[in-house]
Order: C-alpha cells, then sequence, then structure tokens
C-alpha cells in the first residue's frame, strides 16, 4: 500500500504527528534558549511619585540629564527593591528605618534613618535595596536622568550565597 500524506485518514494522521514534532521542538528551543537567570520582582514597595521637572529647555543643562523625578519609597519589613541597575544618576536619603544595600559583590552596606546614599550608574552596577528591620523603611529619592530614560532597569540576581 502507497503512503500518500494528503489522503483521508493517513492525512490526520500525519499531520497530527508532523504537529507533535514540531510542539515538542518549539519547546525544547524555548527551553535551551530561555535565559538561565531572570530579573527579580519587588515586593513590599510602595512608591508615591512626588515630581518631575524637565529642564531641558534651560541652556546651561541642554547637554545634561534634563528629567529630574522625585519619589517616596517605603518598603515594608522583609521587602526588597529586587536586583536592578540605573542609567542615570539617583541621590537618596533615609528617612525611617534602615534599607540594606547589596551590589554585585554581595557584600551589605546598610544605610539608617538620616543616612544619604548615591546610585552608581550602569549595567555592570547591579544592586538591591532590602529592609531587614522590623518596620518600614522610607526613602526620598531623586533620579536624574535624560529624557526617555527608565528610572530603573530590572536585572538578574547575581550569584550570591
Amino acid at each position: 500500500m502507497e503512503f500518500l500524506p494528503w489522503r483521508g485518514a493517513e492525512r490526520a494522521n500525519w499531520t497530527a504527528g508532523h504537529v507533535l514534532v514540531s510542539a515538542v521542538l518549539a519547546v525544547a528551543a524555548s527551553v535551551a534558549l530561555a535565559p538561565s537567570t531572570s530579573a527579580t520582582q519587588p515586593s513590599g514597595v510602595t512608591v508615591e511619585p512626588l515630581a518631575q521637572v524637565d529642564v531641558s529647555e534651560f541652556s546651561p543643562f541642554a547637554s545634561l540629564p534634563s528629567t529630574f523625578t522625585f519619589r517616596r519609597i517605603t518598603i515594608a519589613s522583609g521587602g526588597t527593591l529586587g536586583w536592578h541597575y540605573h542609567d542615570g544618576n539617583v541621590l537618596a536619603v533615609v528617612t525611617a528605618g534602615a534599607v540594606t544595600r547589596y551590589e554585585a559583590d554581595c557584600v551589605p552596606i546598610t544605610y539608617s534613618a538620616g543616612s544619604g546614599l548615591s546610585e552608581t550608574v550602569g549595567p555592570d552596577h547591579v544592586h538591591v535595596g532590602r529592609n531587614l528591620g522590623t518596620g518600614p523603611a522610607e526613602l526620598y529619592v531623586a533620579y536624574l536622568n535624560r529624557a526617555g530614560e527608565p528610572l530603573f532597569v530590572d536585572a538578574p540576581a547575581p550569584d550570591c550565597p
């Protein structure tokens, strides 16, 4: 008997077999090509936008970051900002509680209420802020970005113990 995949029941079997093989190959390819790490999500974080100022119209600022964004960030006990980095400069002051920051070297640095901090710019400077205390931590943050730059970019967590 001659097998003709385009005829009757044989066509249905041939199509189902090819669909099954295609599905298996698609799943295998997606698993093989998937990144081995993924971005970490923030949790226990409340963000209150305070102001955003565009200074691009002022000639002295033409070549500098032109968007200044101000936010109040509250991190609940046990909360995390998730691993991320910044394309623009960031300045912050802790006004309540304490925030522990880890960079890619996994060394903790704790900033208590009244402490100021700045973030190093770029994807080579991933970090996370965590509230390891028993009460909420609060920060006032100023972001200095060029127009259209995100305030932060999610990043995979480094291999920390």
